[in-house]
C-alpha cells in the first residue's frame, strides 16, 4: 500500500525556538483555508456554498521550567515552522499568533496558535 500520509508534524519552531510536544498532537487544523457546505435546495439541483475557515496549529505542549505563560501569550507576528522529518516536506506560516494555552498542572499543556496568511508548503 502506497504511503498516504499528507504531513505528519515531527518538529515545531515558533520564533526561532523549538518546541517541546507530545509526539503525534502536532496538527494544523482548516490547512486549505476554505471549506464547501452543501447548499440545500428547495427543490432541483443543490449546490455547495465555500466559506472561508481558520487555520489553526494545535499541539500538546510537554511543559519545562524554561517556558512560561508569558511568553505564548505575548507571541504575535511570529513564523512557526513545521517539519515532517520522514519526507523531509516543511510547512512555514509568516504571520502567526497566539491563540489559547490549556490547563496548566496535570503534565502536558493544549497549546494553539492562529496562522493568519496562507501556509507555504516546501
Amino acid at each position: 500500500m502506497a504511503d498516504s500520509s499528507l504531513f505528519h508534524v515531527d518538529v515545531i519552531v515558533v520564533d526561532g525556538q523549538a518546541l517541546a510536544f507530545e509526539d503525534s498532537t502536532g496538527m494544523i487544523s482548516g490547512a486549505a483555508g476554505f471549506e464547501n457546505e452543501a447548499k440545500l435546495s428547495a427543490s432541483g439541483p443543490d449546490y455547495t456554498l465555500r466559506k472561508r475557515v481558520a487555520r489553526v496549529l494545535k499541539a500538546k505542549l510537554q511543559y519545562t521550567g524554561a517556558v512560561t505563560p508569558d511568553q505564548f501569550a505575548g507571541m504575535k507576528d511570529v513564523q512557526i515552522a513545521l517539519r515532517d522529518t520522514v519526507s523531509g516536506r516543511k510547512c512555514v506560516a509568516d504571520g502567526a499568533s497566539f491563540k489559547s494555552l490549556g490547563d496548566v498542572g496535570s503534565g502536558v499543556v493544549d497549546v494553539e496558535f492562529n496562522l493568519l496568511q496562507a501556509l507555504k508548503w516546501l
